[in-house]
């Protein structure tokens, strides 16, 4: 849940934390045997120079995802939202992934392994038209009790591993945030001052019972919590650009899951994996004198999953989920209705005030079911479909899905991937009766790709994919006043605020060669090539999405030089950020002092080439009763004065500086096993 959103604590926390990194993904398999996987597995990714051992930001290192301006955290995948990817952890879905300072909740010392189904994904998953990402975490240890101590610059964290007997075991993860206590140290900006410096937590903890040897029980839990304030002086920028931001800013947010899974194997060759859940989340935020919002949501769940063969070339895999979302909230907002495309935001420029209350439920039936068919013992073909109800929107779909892979030569296989899809809003505030439009729909997208996988000799492969999107009904918000000069305010104001009246596509070409040539080295390099566009049929714009970058190359290489030492290198090039550009201001005929900015065509003018080297060296050390393991990073290594975004200074916007992002930085982190 992502309540009633406002980007504006997004790109302050941004501009006070210039500070993290990135890390993760997964295995690949086929037709019933086992490949050589040609992407970098999980621990080769939890390694990558500037990650900080973060297990989720290492998916800016693969080909396809880019992340948006400064240290925004969540991925945008082949030119979709950050909002239109699902996330899995466990088998079960999770409540935020990110922390205020752009770092993921999941302790890399927990995972297992990561996979980014970047398009065309199965009937298993749902609620997603951009890309769906899982993430597992390992078992606890049965046979060894163990303690981890984390220490890093920006966090803390320690996990227990306690087995109790042959059949039970358990571990507990808990981490916290430390740059709350020396980043007011740092930030040194007249225009705000922190009232809570921003800082996090977060927890994983689960037990696991087995039986026997074919079925696991797992009680699990997860949960992060998150706080900021800042407050803005009367002469700052903020307030004179925007008078309704004075009184500051304070959000908190935080969930708690817990759930049951259970694994069984059957002597028929059945497999079933089956969950249930339960998920608390809560919104706190206020801004400006009087502006509140405060958003409640407890979300229900059943998953399960089957896998049956029914014969040597017939593999069933079929499953159903149902969700249960109960939403409570209450606020009083006077705030323009804003989407991704909106260029003036300002609290200023709205025209009612808003206030509600009030509780409502999303009920949501899935069914999947796909065959996974060897055709040919060169060809596997997985048709599937997802048959879905939306009991809020009362709408169903029956969404085919389809998958194929031909093994064309010994060394090469041709793929091919189809899908559709749809997700509701994760943002409650864009569908409540009071803040929204609860007659939204939900969007859809189709996805197709096509490619080829070639083993160039061992330890060496070539992977290359074309794939286009096409996305329908996105929501987007009321246009400005201006653009209905004919009506009244009251007029305007009865017009609905948002509404599914976006539409975009994207394509693009990627490429990865990875090279695994043996333990003491390896690295990879890829290419994207890559368009993005959008359409608002409200105001008839047709533009370069935000998130388009067009050219975007990786390269990893790490070495082991011996048993204690590994160093290795990242390097990172992007075609700059889209803005949109202020072409100029204009007084405002009712607020004396006030100036509203005039911004040119939406996302129309692009910053200059992102690229940054990072290095990191890792030091083991071995002694008799535990184990410690050390490492030094450096981002950014050569200096690159990356420009991220635009700041303008004054009333009357008549200075302009550069944001950028991180300058060289300096990090280190030890790992000691007990």
């Amino acid at each position: 849940m992502r309540p009633f959103a406002v980007p504006l604590i997004i790109a302050i926390s941004a501009q006070a934390v210039q500070l993290h990194a990135e890390v993760t993904l997964d295995k690949v398999t086929t037709s019933g045997e086992e490949v050589e996987s040609s992407r970098p597995t999980t621990e080769k990714l939890l390694k990558i120079p500037g990650a900080g051992n973060d297990p989720l930001r290492a998916l800016e290192a693969l080909p396809g995802v880019v992340f948006g301006n400064g240290r925004e955290a969540a991925p945008a995948v082949r030119g979709s939202s950050p909002d239109d990817n699902a996330y899995y952890l466990d088998f079960l879905p999770v409540g935020y992934l990110f922390h205020n300072d752009g770092s993921s909740i999941v302790n890399d010392a927990l995972v297992e392994g990561f996979e980014l189904y970047p398009a065309a994904f199965g009937p298993e998953f749902n609620n997603a038209t951009g890309a769906v990402i899982t993430a597992d975490s390992r078992s606890p240890y049965f046979d060894d009790q163990q303690t981890i101590v984390d220490l890093s610059l920006l966090r803390a964290g320690v996990l227990f591993d306690v087995p109790v007997n042959e059949s039970n075991a358990a571990f507990l993860s808990a981490r916290m945030s430390l740059f709350q206590y020396y980043l007011e140290n740092l930030v040194d900006d007249e225009d705000f001052e922190f009232t809570t410096v921003p800082e996090f937590y977060d927890y994983q903890g689960a037990w696991e019972y087995r039986p026997d040897s074919v079925s696991a029980l797992r009680f699990q839990a997860i949960g992060a919590r998150d706080k900021a304030g800042f407050d803005f002086p009367e002469d700052s920028d903020f307030v004179q650009q925007d008078p309704a931001l004075s009184g500051g800013l304070e959000a908190e947010q935080y969930f708690n899951s817990q759930g049951v899974v259970y694994e069984r194997f059957f002597s028929s060759g059945l497999s079933m994996k089956t969950g249930i859940s339960q998920l608390e989340e809560s919104f706190e935020f206020s801004i400006g004198q009087g502006n509140f919002i405060d958003a409640k949501s407890n979300r229900y769940g059943l998953r399960s999953q089957f896998i049956y063969p029914v014969s040597l070339s017939h593999e069933l895999q079929f499953g159903a989920e149902y969700s249960e979302q109960n939403i409570n909230y209450k606020g009083r907002f006077s705030a323009p209705p804003c989407d991704e495309f909106s260029s003036d935001c300002r609290l200023v420029t709205a025209t009612e005030e808003l206030t509600g209350a009030g509780s409502f439920a999303i009920r949501e039936f899935n069914a999947n079911l796909a065959d996974q068919w060897d055709i040919l013992p060169v060809w596997q073909l997985t048709p599937g479909v997802l048959a879905s109800y939306n009991e809020f929107t009362e709408n169903s779909y029956l969404e085919p899905r389809l998958n194929s892979r031909v093994r064309v030569a010994q060394p090469l296989t041709w793929t091919l991937g189809f899908g559709e899809y749809h997700a509701l809003s994760g943002n409650p505030g864009q569908y409540t009766p009071e803040f929204g439009n609860p007659d939204i729909n939900e969007t859809r997208s189709t996805h197709y790709e096509t490619g080829l996988e070639y083993q160039i000799k061992d330890g060496l492969n070539l992977t290359s994919e074309l794939y286009y999107k096409d996305i329908k009904d996105i929501v987007v918000s009321r246009a400005p006043q201006n653009n209905y000069p004919s009506l009244t305010t009251e007029e305007y104001n009865s017009l609905p605020r948002y509404t599914n009246d976006g539409s975009g596509q994207s394509w693009g070409v990627e490429t990865l060669v990875n090279a695994d040539y043996s333990d003491r080295w390896y690295g990879w390099v890829s290419m994207t090539l890559s368009r993005t566009e959008r359409s608002n049929n409200i105001t008839d714009e047709n533009f370069r999405y935000s998130y388009d970058k067009p050219i975007v190359i990786n390269a990893v290489g790490n070495y082991r030089w011996n048993d204690r030492w590994t160093f290795g290198l990242k390097w990172r090039y992007e075609s700059g950020q889209l803005v949109t550009p202020l072409e100029g201001v204009e007084e405002d005929s009712e607020t004396s002092g006030l100036f509203n900015p005039i911004y040119g065509d939406p996302f129309s003018e692009r910053l200059p080439a992102y690229h940054r080297l990072d290095f990191r060296a890792d030091r083991a050390y071995q002694f008799s009763r535990w184990s410690m393991d050390l490492y030094f990073e450096v981002i950014n290594l050569y200096a690159r004065e990356n420009v991220v975004g635009y700041r303008y200074l004054n009333a009357d916007y008549s200075e302009r500086e550069d944001v950028n992002d991180l300058p060289p930085i300096a990090s280190f982190g030890v790992r000691m096993v007990f």
